[in-house]
């Protein structure tokens, strides 16, 4: 596995003001339905019976699931294809450029980094000018070996529960907030539990890492 870092992150310099790190994937771009509508596409559906890619995709001609395998190509081939396809969600932007008059803010993906440059090219086409990390590696530990100085509030933004979780593992005195925008994902997401918060959108999340920075940073 590996991290690449965005040239950008030269001059963010992490500890002198509060950092709040966002997930992109369902978190500041759209995923599932634009993932939903590259399948069908391509002649397969995905159907949420579980919170998991793996096993929700069919064959429209079959009917039949395809292997983890196929559903790794098809993601592939999406992040390949990312920029015809995913749109920011409403709002985001203008939060995150709001927020970024109080705190840093720092763009935190999951993905392999030769999707990287497409990905960065995407964001700035949508006005996102934030530095960028494209990591496959835990985020608790990314963010960790980042944050060699703490800065005075860590907010971490993701969809992801385990990612959330493998943050407050590694900074324990992060606020970390399981956005769940799209509501049929959050039905079926596991429960947000403790330290973890859950936030509905992105109106909810700016009000929560307002009130994080207000009170630490």
């Amino acid at each position: 596995m590996s991290t690449r870092i965005d040239q950008d992150n030269a001059g963010l310099k992490i500890g002198d003001r509060p950092l709040v790190v966002v997930d992109v994937d369902e978190v500041v771009l759209q995923f599932l339905e634009p993932f939903k509508a590259f399948l069908k596409a391509n002649d397969h559906e995905l159907v949420l019976r579980t919170f998991s890619l793996n096993g929700n995709v069919t064959s429209l001609e079959t009917g039949a699931a395809i292997p983890d395998s196929g559903v790794g190509a098809f993601l592939s081939a999406f992040y390949d294809a990312q920029e015809d396809w995913q749109h920011p969600f409403e709002t985001a932007r203008e939060t995150l450029e709001g927020i970024s008059e109080i705190a840093d803010v720092l763009l935190l993906t999951a993905m392999p980094p030769q999707h990287r440059d497409a990905r960065r090219r995407l964001l700035a086409r949508h006005g996102f000018r934030f530095p960028l990390i494209a990591s496959e590696e835990p985020k608790g530990e990314v963010l960790r070996s980042l944050c060699a100085r703490h800065p005075p509030a860590l907010i971490f933004v993701d969809d992801m529960l385990y990612n959330c979780r493998s943050v407050s593992e590694c900074l324990p005195g992060a606020l970390t907030i399981n956005l769940l925008i799209n509501e049929d994902y959050r039905a079926m997401a596991p429960k947000t539990e403790a330290p973890s918060v859950v936030a509905t959108g992105w109106n909810h999340a700016d009000q929560l890492i307002r009130r994080h920075i207000a009170e630490n940073g």
